[in-house]
Order: C-alpha cells, then sequence, then structure tokens
C-alpha cells in the first residue's frame, strides 16, 4: 500500500520520496524537504552540494545573491520560518492524516497569498499550486484545451526569453495543442520594437482564429532578459476581437509585479502565474496559478483533465474543483516549506511604503547601468522601458528595471573580445567560489551566438536596503563588487 507520503508514483516532480518512517511519523529533516518534491532540476549535485541553479538547501549568508531571475539561496530567516513549519507538521501528522494536514496547510497558504497581494476585496481568485512555472503553463495549455471543443494554439514568447522546457511542456500536454513562438530580439541582440512584436502576435491569433482553433495567448511580464511581451494594449486588443476564443495568461513567474498589477490582470479576466522562488527570493519550487472567479466558474464546469494527474494532487487544487477520481489525496511537504519559505520573504516585502521601494530600485538602476556602461569589460543588453500604461493608469514601482543583462568581455591593451558561450558559463560556476563570493543569473543566449549574464535585485536584498539610512548604499556597493568579481574572473578565463 502506498504511503500517504508519497506523491503519486507516475509525477514528474516526484523525484526524493517524501515517506514518513512508520515507527516515529517523522518527516525529513527541513534541508532534505526543500529539495523534495520537485524534479530533477533541484536534486543536489552529490559532489558540489547545490542544484542546477547553484543553490543549496541551507542558508549561505556569505553570499552576495544577485542572480534571483533564476534561484536564490535560502535565507536564514526563510529557512527558519520553513523549520517551524516542518515541526508544527510533524506535530500534526501524530494526530491526523497526511493528506488532510497537506490539505489544510494549503488552504492556510492560499489565504496568505490573497492577503499578501491585496486581493481580498476582488472576487475570490481560484489559486492552484505546483511544483515549478513549467507545470503552471502545462495546466493553463490543458484547460484552455478542455474548455474548448478546437484544437489550441499557445503563442508565447521564444524558448531564449521563457523557462526552460515552457513550449515543450505544452506541446506534450495534448495532442490538439501546438505552440507558436515570437522573437523578441533581433539577430544582435538589440531588442525589436513593440509594435513588430505585437504585430507577430496579432497575426498568428488572427491566422489560428480563421482556422478555427481556440487560442492561449501567454504574455511574458517579466522575461528572462526582462521585458514584457506582447504589450498588455495588444493583449487588451485581442482580447476585445476574440471574445470567449482567447484565454490569456499573464507569465508573472518572475514575480515581478506590484499588487496593483496583479489586481489589474485578473479584473481583466487574465489568469496568472507565479512563482515564490524568483523576485520573492524563496527557494527553487513553489508556483501558483492564479484564476479569475469568472474563468473559474467556467472551468469548473468542465470534466478535470486526467493528464494532471501526473502533475497535481487533489489538495493543491481548491476544494470545489472536480479533481475526484483523478487526482490522489497525496502530499507534497516540500512544496509547503518553499511556500512558507518565500511567504516570510513576501511578509518582509510587503511592509514596505512602495514609494520607497521604488526610490531605492531607481537608486540601484542608476548605479548598475553607469556601471556596465562605463566599464569595458562589459556591455549592458538594451531593456525596454516596462509599459504598463493600458492595464493601469499609475506605475507602481514595478515599473523599475530589476534586470540588468550584460554582455561579458575580456580585456587587455590591444582591446576587448566577448565571452563565448562555454566562457560565460564557466565564470558564472566560479563566481560563488571566488574570493568575493556572489551569484548572478544563469547565461542566456539574447541573439545569434551571443550570452548574456544577468544581475538581478530581489525583494530580499530591497527590503535590507531600506533597513537602515546606509543599507542602500551596502547593496549597492555589493552589486558592483559582484560586478568586479566577475570582469576579474573573465580576465582570466
Amino acid at each position: 500500500m502506498k504511503s500517504a507520503l508519497h506523491v503519486p508514483s507516475t509525477a514528474r516532480y516526484a523525484s526524493i520520496p517524501l515517506a514518513m518512517q512508520a515507527a516515529s511519523n517523522t518527516l525529513p529533516a527541513t534541508a532534505r524537504l526543500l529539495i523534495a518534491g520537485g524534479d530533477e532540476r533541484i536534486a543536489l549535485d552529490p559532489q558540489r552540494e547545490v542544484n542546477r541553479y547553484g543553490c543549496g538547501p541551507t542558508p549561505d549568508p556569505d553570499l552576495l545573491a544577485f542572480a534571483s531571475a533564476t534561484a536564490s539561496v535560502i535565507s536564514p530567516a526563510a529557512f527558519q520560518a520553513a523549520d517551524r513549519l516542518r515541526t508544527r507538521l510533524e506535530n500534526e501528522l501524530r494526530h491526523h492524516p497526511a493528506a488532510a494536514v497537506y490539505a489544510r496547510e494549503l488552504v492556510h497558504i492560499r489565504e496568505e497569498l490573497l492577503a499578501l497581494c491585496t486581493l481580498g476585496d476582488l472576487p475570490e481568485p481560484d489559486i492552484i499550486f505546483a511544483a515549478s512555472g513549467t507545470d503552471l503553463h502545462r495546466i493553463a495549455a490543458q484547460f484552455s484545451q478542455a474548455a474548448s471543443a478546437q484544437p489550441v494554439l499557445a503563442i508565447i514568447v521564444d524558448a531564449a526569453e521563457t523557462g526552460s522546457g515552457v513550449s515543450a511542456a505544452i506541446n506534450a500536454t495534448h495532442p490538439a495543442i501546438e505552440v507558436a513562438t515570437v522573437a523578441l530580439r533581433k539577430a544582435d541582440g538589440t531588442p525589436r520594437h513593440s509594435q513588430e512584436i505585437d504585430a507577430d502576435f496579432t497575426a498568428l491569433a488572427q491566422q489560428a482564429h480563421a482556422a478555427g482553433r481556440h487560442i492561449l495567448l501567454i504574455q511574458a511580464d517579466i522575461t528572462k532578459t526582462g521585458m514584457i511581451a506582447p504589450s498588455y494594449s495588444c493583449t487588451a486588443a485581442l482580447q476585445q476581437a476574440l471574445g470567449t476564443q482567447l484565454d490569456v495568461l499573464i507569465d508573472a513567474c518572475q514575480f515581478r509585479i506590484a499588487p496593483a498589477t496583479l489586481r489589474s490582470c485578473l479584473t481583466k479576466g487574465y489568469s496568472v502565474a507565479l512563482t515564490g522562488s524568483k523576485f520573492v527570493g524563496g527557494p527553487s519550487f513553489s508556483g501558483a496559478l492564479l484564476i479569475p472567479a469568472q474563468t473559474a466558474d467556467r472551468l469548473r464546469k468542465r470534466p478535470f483533465p486526467r493528464i494532471l494527474e501526473n502533475y497535481s494532487t487533489a489538495a493543491d487544487w481548491p476544494d470545489n474543483w472536480p479533481v475526484q477520481g483523478v487526482l490522489e489525496s497525496v502530499s507534497n511537504f516540500g512544496l509547503l516549506l518553499r511556500w512558507e519559505a518565500a511567504l516570510c520573504e513576501l511578509r518582509a516585502f510587503r511592509t514596505l511604503p512602495e514609494v520607497d521601494v521604488a526610490r531605492f530600485l531607481q537608486s540601484f538602476a542608476q548605479a548598475i547601468r553607469a556601471r556596465l556602461a562605463d566599464d569595458p569589460a562589459f556591455t549592458p543588453i538594451s531593456v525596454p522601458v516596462l509599459d504598463r500604461s493600458a492595464l493601469l493608469d499609475q506605475s507602481g514601482w514595478d515599473h523599475v528595471q530589476t534586470v540588468f543583462p550584460f554582455q561579458l568581455y575580456r580585456t587587455s591593451t590591444s582591446g576587448r573580445r566577448p565571452l563565448d558561450a562555454e566562457e560565460t558559463k564557466k565564470v558564472y560556476h566560479n563566481l560563488p567560489s571566488a574570493a568575493i563570493r556572489c551569484q548572478l543569473g544563469q547565461p542566456v543566449n539574447y541573439g545569434t551566438g551571443l550570452n548574456a549574464l544577468r544581475l538581478c535585485l530581489s525583494a530580499r536584498l530591497v527590503v535590507r536596503a531600506i533597513a537602515d539610512d546606509r543599507a542602500a548604499g551596502r547593496i549597492i556597493a555589493q552589486a558592483l563588487a559582484a560586478l568586479d568579481q566577475t570582469a576579474s574572473l573573465a580576465n582570466r578565463t
């Protein structure tokens, strides 16, 4: 008989079993749970004791962490929060079934996430939890197919700008779902004009509609190199033109959006994918899909897609969804601990006045842009202004750039040359063990044969920066030191 603490045997994210010890009903240690219930991407390399993103499951307070577009090492405060939750869960498991404990805790997390996003006065959106942003896209695509008798075309930004494997995951979800991608940058790495990008999204949607397809439009906010695409005005125009033949998913998995932005998206009927592991700074593999109330009411009337048994458990869904007979009542306590760690960071961030957040972000952006522009070891990669004017009358802190991609160069008295992909990757992997220990976002492709590293701000760093009058300067100085170290390694590669 299967233990109630195992995720289903077919689940892609069951990389580390969560079995209880039968005699004592104890959970694995916190550090082990934090890397459980995901896929192979968060399994630890046995030699380096870090996952694919270069992060271990325990705090590393001496590391200068500027990698939040990829992943962040868990903070001491977040680890303590996860550890406290583990202790409470273990106590409850002595008296209650694991599935009931898991389901009850997810209800608490839903309630707090809604409160921290100040969505309490909206018609309450449904929140579905998943291990990763990739799975959130898979779920959205599956329900677009379930809600329509027509084949589905998912339109999304190109793979260089979205999560690894997203297009493949959507394609694999159902034979009637296809994926079309739109390039955001030219071969030389410069951004295409937003009107050109919007025109491509619009043409693909119109052609699919004329061919009798249902459309899932996936708008990225923010991409790997910090872009929004298509524009919110394009998304709104397509929604008006195509009506119920179009579903909209806002890929905000970076969570670099203010509550007002999230509220506006849900009010317009857009579903929103979030993760607690990017800007928020929690450990990798904590996803949440917010579905507006009216959309959720419609989707709940459709048969629940059976393929999701491989990627969900019953309690990941609100209890009014028809998951009976499809999803098993099993538990992913690793997901719980990762979300608790993320909420610890989000609680602290939400206490900050937005005007103070915006002021620091602007100071940070000014310093980083100046350094990247003035140092021959770098060329900053152009990032268009973040325009949400079609969505909001007033911009919040999230109109300020927080992801800073750059090309890295090896310099000498005779000039400079750009590092190739392997050299850039080597610098990235060596940063955490360098003289100034630091972490940047993983290398990404941003044009033909071009590679960029990314220096990124996280909510955790913003909280630290606003702690006192001198803290902001320290955070900026640490970011500049990380760039110093990166340039030094480039010249030794």
